[in-house]
């Protein structure tokens, strides 16, 4: 009997093993592919698997990327993920954020991912000074992958035309060879760099001088404060930067051994690239990888042939939409050069084309088609905006673009058609990425960026903080209630303090600013009441903020200025994150004994009379200590009160309410004078707080009816407690940021402003049909100028499409 059953298990599993290495065989995972081959997967480490099958990119589309400071930055945000991009997210929150030339922040919002999208607008803060700035976005969990991953495109904002002349002015300029080396005897491409917020009028032409003062090469420089030039250096020689006024910035000495990395990426489709060695630099045994979050996207080993230049050849198409770094590595892996390329992606077709005879002076219609790269129409959704275009400020710099991309061209010029849309767009985000190599801070190949997770994916706004109740109690390991409310949402959650009295919320789904009430169980009100305080202590590095919690909540002082954040994150790792600076005031609680006056009225002590609570007096006993105040008929049943120099009615508020009195005033130059008796009914001695007396101005915010004087009574709340300042169990917090449709508000402006902003028409929610095609009608400039139309797109299966007309 054992043996039988022996027979069949060992039968069951040898059937098992079968159809379990037939299922692995039929499998295909295209391990052929370098993107796969490069990965070990090690299913027991899922944070690695993670990271490397969900790289998270953001693409971003201004609408109007020239605006004044007191206008919103309207956009349109795509996600996708990748190796197989699809325009997906499971990140729930954008971080969108404004930076100045320094990189320091200058305000962050939140907004809410729907559908692999956000649309929205950047609220500017007060005062922006006139100058170009930069526009981020990203989600949480896309800094996995270095800034590669994140969107980042510039804005001007003022007007940059009137700026001042440098005059004999000490400024910061970067002068960056492309490829990293700058190589004797060669013919080598810098980039000259202004600080942003030293974009100045002046800085439009300049030469390398060599050290006898003689021009080698012209320097063209553009209006978003970037330059180039092509100059060949000698051995032993010094050169020199000089602008129209005549400052001098030194150009890096020249290697004698080395590396060129030159690209053109100009073409739609190819990048091509040219290596250039110099004679005594090692010609074998090179590679050249395409990286981008430590994933590797591209790889092709070298051969010169003897050759001291090689040109290589890069298809766009095996790469996604977004920004990249190019290195050139030896056997060992050393870097020997390296360079930032930004490629569109795989791309759909948008087509803008007017439509109609033109008769109508005032406004303009134009179709717009979507299709694949088979001219199949494509359905999808498009962002579409139109802006002012004044030709003269392009046309130099269309000029320029062309001159100095033929020098790399390899003989092959685009079209001139195409010089002011794709070309442009793509030849000045080349210089800016050149010129920000080290802000980025391209990987080298010790960092893999894939190898662990720092940050989390984010489903929805987060706060962290110290909690108290009123009484100043931290509590610890305390569950707390928090509701978020505003005018048009309510959200509730549940968390618990650790052993710190620290508590995180997140998830935190609510629109617009709202009011925080949290509240756990206690005794009293005091001690049901809970006061969240953000993390008060911060470290400063490199202008980045970073989170501190203190171990010992002692040392949260009380009465001294701290800096908080509000709202904020914070990762489980140990990170620096950007947060804004709000100074705040952290204080005790303040201890009343009484209810605050209702109408901040600053009252002599001697008109104030409070209530004994152990040995109580009548109402007519309070009111006859108060000076100036006569009662009468003491002993009658209709007693009353008399205010000496006082003249007309005397008017009744308890709590607040001002109450009915019937009575008149007496004549005039005589007390004005009060009945008591309904006054006594309504509020029993022991009952009343303190009465107040208002005479003259401090009574005539309740008008004519109490120009006899005003008798305030606050009646006691039902116990023996203190006032409890309950909005100290309170705190604001900025949710996601609601959407500012662009019809209203550009309809909420004043003809005079309307006719001035540069957006003519945004919309950010375009549907085409069927046919993959859907018409607009523009308003035309009152000015006569031109129009430039952008339109993008991303499809669900992650294809990307961008267009750009002038008009």
């Amino acid at each position: 009997m054992k043996n039988k059953v022996r027979g069949l298990l060992s039968t069951f599993i040898i059937f098992f093993f079968c159809i379990t290495v037939g299922l692995a065989q039929s499998l295909d995972f295209n391990h052929n592919k370098p993107y796969w081959s490069r990965l070990s997967f090690d299913f027991q480490d899922n944070f690695r698997d993670s990271l490397a099958l969900w790289p998270e990119r953001v693409m971003l589309q201004i609408a109007n990327e020239h605006i004044d400071a007191d206008e919103p930055l309207f956009f349109k945000a795509y996600l996708t993920t990748e190796k197989q991009p699809k325009r997906y997210s499971k990140s729930a929150v954008l971080n969108v954020e404004l930076l100045d030339d320094n990189g320091t922040l200058l305000k962050r919002q939140f907004h809410k991912i729907v559908d692999g999208m956000v649309q929205g607008q950047l609220e500017l803060p007060k005062n922006m000074k006139s100058g170009s700035y930069a526009v981020k976005a990203y989600t949480r969990w896309s800094q996995n992958y270095g800034p590669d991953f994140v969107a980042k495109e510039k804005i001007r904002i003022g007007d940059l035309t009137n700026g001042k002349e440098i005059t004999n002015a000490v400024f910061k300029v970067s002068i960056m060879p492309e490829g990293g080396t700058l190589l004797n005897g060669h013919e080598n491409r810098v980039i000259i760099k202004f600080p942003l917020d030293q974009n100045l009028k002046m800085v439009q032409r300049g030469r390398i001088l060599d050290e006898n003062k003689q021009e080698v090469a012209h320097v063209s420089f553009y209006s978003s404060g970037l330059g180039t030039a092509i100059f060949k250096p000698m051995k032993d020689s010094t050169y020199q930067l000089e602008l129209e006024d005549g400052t001098l910035f030194p150009i890096p000495m020249a290697e004698t051994e080395g590396y060129l990395l030159h690209v053109n990426n100009l073409d739609e489709n190819n990048a091509k690239i040219r290596i250039t060695a110099s004679d005594n630099a090692p010609k074998s045994e090179l590679r050249l990888i395409g990286t981008s979050g430590g994933i590797t996207y591209f790889e092709k080993k070298l051969n010169f042939h003897n050759d001291k230049i090689l040109d290589v050849e890069l298809s766009k198409a095996n790469f996604p939409h977004g920004v990249f770094t190019l290195k050139l590595v030896d056997n060992l892996g050393s870097e020997l050069a390296d360079r930032p390329i930004w490629i569109d992606g795989a791309r759909l077709h948008i087509d803008i084309k007017p439509v109609g005879s033109g008769a109508d002076t005032n406004q303009k219609t134009y179709k717009i088609k979507v299709t694949d790269h088979t001219n199949t129409p494509i359905k999808s959704q498009l962002a579409v905006s139109v802006n002012r275009h004044h030709l003269e400020t392009e046309k130099s710099l269309d000029e320029n673009s062309v001159e100095q991309s033929s020098l790399y061209t390899f003989s092959e010029i685009l079209d001139e058609s195409k010089v002011s849309t794709y070309r442009k767009k793509t030849f000045l985000k080349d210089l800016d990425l050149l010129s920000s190599a080290n802000e980025f801070g391209t990987l080298s190949k010790e960092e893999d960026m894939t190898s662990d997770i720092k940050f989390s994916f984010q489903k929805g706004l987060e706060i962290m903080g110290h909690a108290f109740d009123l009484n100043n109690t931290l509590l610890r390991n305390t569950t707390i209630q928090v509701v978020a409310s505003n005018d048009k949402d309510v959200w509730i959650g549940e968390v618990e303090t650790d052993g710190q009295g620290l508590l995180k919320l997140d998830d935190i789904q609510i629109e617009g600013e709202a009011t925080l009430i949290s509240r756990t169980k206690g005794d009293d009100v005091k001690s049901r009441l809970v006061k969240i305080v953000p993390i008060p202590m911060m470290k400063q590095k490199k202008k980045v903020l970073m989170p501190y919690v203190a171990e010992n909540p002692k040392q949260v002082e009380e009465g001294k200025p701290t800096v908080v954040s509000e709202p904020f994150y914070i990762d489980k790792s140990e990170k620096i994150i950007e947060l804004g600076e709000v100074e705040v005031e952290g204080k005790s609680v303040e201890r009343k004994k009484y209810t605050p006056s209702l109408y901040g009225i600053n009252l002599p002590p001697n008109r104030i009379k409070y209530q004994d609570f152990e040995k109580p007096k009548s109402l007519l006993q309070l009111l006859a200590e108060l000076p100036g105040v006569i009662v009468s008929g003491v002993e009658t049943l209709n007693p009353k009160a008399s205010v000496l120099g006082a003249v007309g009615p005397i008017l009744w508020v308890v709590d607040g309410f001002p109450l009915s009195q019937e009575g008149t005033g007496t004549q005039m130059g005589t007390s004005s004078q009060s009945a008591l008796v309904e006054i006594m009914t309504l509020v029993s001695d022991r009952d009343v707080e303190r009465i107040e007396l208002l005479k003259g101005p401090e009574a005539s915010i309740f008008g004519s009816r109490a120009s006899g004087g005003v008798f305030i009574i606050y009646t006691r709340k039902g116990n023996e407690l203190e006032y409890i300042p309950r909005k100290e169990g309170q705190l604001t917090f900025e949710g996601y940021t609601t959407a500012l449709d662009f019809n209203e508000y550009k309809e909420s402006l004043s003809r005079r402003k309307g006719e001035k902003i540069n957006l003519l028409y945004w919309n950010p929610q375009l549907e085409t049909d069927e046919n993959g095609e859907a018409t607009i009608t523009i308003p035309l400039p009152s000015d006569n100028s031109g129009i430039k139309i952008e339109a993008s797109t991303i499809s669900l299966d992650g294809k990307i499409g961008m267009a750009s007309i002038i008009n």
